[in-house]
């Protein structure tokens, strides 16, 4: 009965509190730590911040990680705070991937690649490969997505090209296990995929373009619904410009640096 009434009283209370306050209150007690640490407070609490509008702008570039606030969507350039990547590497390393609920999914590039799951705020880290080759991480072959599922669990899809392979997996944050996919039957996905190594979240459903470069036409995506973890193939519709001439939808972006924006938890 004490459990549940500190449960109650940290999810409809606490979780109002500011993210520095909740901090300090787990220095209580290790019952408290141990409430305002789990997965169902990070949520609450989260999306009770949310309607504040209390957005982060974070910037990643060869020489730093700096942390901006936005103010009616635009940066506050006296806010800037740097501060430091919990894994020691080089930054120039490191590459975001996407972000859900104040976490960000990354990937430092050495040998082996690892597939990180970081939280600013906390500077609390996971490591999602586990340096077997069933989980192993291929930045030019693989790609990745993040999403919350109707259980408000947090879970990573791995999408792994092996040979004329696709293997889907799917890390769960609630029980920190992977689990394997059934992918698409046709054959050949393995060796006829150019995907870009992040999906897009849009409406429960990631979405992973395939563009192909030399041919636009056999340009497709791979659309994965989050709560029936069934995958799709979908044609992409081509353009034409003025001149008559085909043109693709997708380019191959340069980047130097990377811009992310999130609602710390």
């Amino acid at each position: 009965m004490e459990r549940l009434e500190i449960e109650m009283f940290a999810n409809e209370i606490l979780s109002r509190l500011p993210t520095k306050c909740v901090a300090r209150l787990r220095c209580v007690s290790k019952q408290w730590r141990c409430e305002l640490s789990s997965h169902l407070f990070a949520i609450i609490h989260y999306r009770r911040m949310a309607k504040y509008e209390d957005r982060k702008l974070i910037t990643l570039t060869k020489s730093s990680i700096d942390i901006h606030n936005l103010i009616r969507g635009k940066v506050d350039i006296s806010s800037r705070k740097t501060i430091s990547f919990p894994v020691d590497t080089s930054l120039s390393n490191l590459t975001i991937f996407a972000s859900q609920y104040g976490l960000l999914l990354m990937c430092i590039q050495f040998l082996p690649n690892e597939l990180i799951l970081w939280n600013p705020t906390t500077n609390q880290f996971l490591n999602l490969c586990d340096k077997k080759p069933k989980h192993y991480f291929d930045l030019k072959k693989d790609a990745v997505g993040i999403y919350i599922d109707s259980s408000n669990d947090v879970k990573i899809l791995l999408l792994q090209r092996r040979m004329d392979d696709v293997v889907p997996c799917v890390y769960s944050r609630n029980t920190c296990e992977w689990k394997t996919l059934t992918f698409l039957k046709e054959p050949d996905y393995g060796s006829s995929l150019y995907w870009l190594s992040s999906g897009t979240l849009c409406n429960n459903v990631l979405y992973f373009p395939s563009p192909h470069y030399w041919t636009p036409a056999k340009s497709f995506t791979i659309a994965f619904d989050v709560d029936s973890e069934t995958f799709l193939k979908v044609s992409i519709p081509q353009c034409t410009d003025v001149i008559g001439r085909q043109s693709s939808f997708f380019q191959n972006p340069q980047h130097t640096s990377y811009v992310y924006c999130w609602k710390h938890p």
